[in-house]
């Protein structure tokens, strides 16, 4: 396993998020929750930023982008304490990903990501950490 993995993906000129998977499906690389949480009115920059993830947390790993791999890595938003006080949260929500249990298995340490996004790339960063105090 690598200590990081990054991954960029190109969105620019593209319309739909199928256009970002190289001919695979998005029901076999996005997992409901994902797909339910990008697709409420989110932009093409959105679905390029969760693949981004994926595979840069595979390459931290050591495992290719296949559809079957991607699909194992569920990228959503971790509401922060500050979401739990409001109704309206304007606080940002870190990238968290959970892993299916073969690929869990493959690491005892927790994964961090970064994302960031221009107008027409997404770029993923994951990092392997020990827990933090704040992981609990």
């Amino acid at each position: 396993m690598n200590r990081w993995g990054s991954a960029v993906v190109g969105f620019a000129g593209l319309t739909l998020p199928h256009d970002l998977l190289d001919g695979m499906r998005l029901e076999d690389v996005y997992t409901p929750a994902e797909r339910l949480r990008s697709g409420a009115g989110r932009s093409l920059q959105h679905w390029a930023g969760r693949l981004a993830a994926k595979r840069a947390v595979l390459r931290l790993l050591g495992v290719p982008p296949t559809a079957e791999h991607l699909a194992q890595v569920e990228v959503l938003p971790q509401p922060t304490a500050a979401c739990a006080r409001t109704a309206a949260c304007n606080d940002g929500h870190p990238p968290f990903v959970r892993l299916s249990p073969a690929l869990a298995a493959r690491t005892d340490q927790r994964i961090r990501l970064s994302l960031s996004h221009t107008s027409g790339r997404a770029l993923a960063v994951a990092v392997a950490s020990a827990g933090l105090p704040e992981d609990v």
